[in-house]
């Protein structure tokens, strides 16, 4: 429990400060999403629920502390299909962190433009699909490199 509270508590720190960075080179409502640095992470040092547990805390609490409840919905879309995939990929053995992250990017990317025809009621979102799912694969790659660190160093520990 205090490895979940202190990770969730990581990963809103790397929202918050991603929030003050200025988007370089990624397209309108993409983002580098540093925070899902630390999903990936205790998707491989602890337990499948551990991570579930951080990112929808982690996610609740950001919503909740950007002032935009709106965003809950969105993030959670994205996020349960990611991690969902995430699991199923390292599961398998067949990926590396790298890999695996690199999915979750992508279909993170394709949960939100679900949630978001569903509340829209229109279908139009899946238009920019090419856009951000190449987005969320090449930032899930730097992502599950950033990972692959931080497990390397944390393995040790736990």
């Amino acid at each position: 429990m205090t490895a979940d509270a202190l990770l969730v508590s990581l990963s809103l720190i790397l929202f918050a400060v991603e929030g003050l960075m200025p988007p370089l080179w990624l397209p309108p409502g993409a983002k580098f999403g540093l925070a899902n640095v630390v999903t990936v992470a205790a998707l491989y040092l602890l337990r499948e629920v551990d991570a579930l547990i951080i990112l929808s805390a982690r996610i609740f609490l950001a919503g909740m502390l950007a002032g935009v409840p709106s965003m809950i919905l969105f993030s959670f879309g994205g996020g349960l299909l990611s991690l969902a995939a995430m699991i199923l990929l390292k599961r398998a053995e067949k990926f590396s962190v790298v890999g695996v992250s690199a999915a979750g990017g992508f279909f993170h990317n394709l949960g939100q433009i679900c949630a978001a025809s569903v509340v829209m009621g229109s279908e139009k979102f899946f238009l920019y699909l090419p856009a951000l799912g190449t987005c969320g694969i090449v930032v899930g790659v730097l992502n599950g490199l950033l990972a692959k660190a931080v497990i390397r160093r944390l393995k040790k520990f736990l």
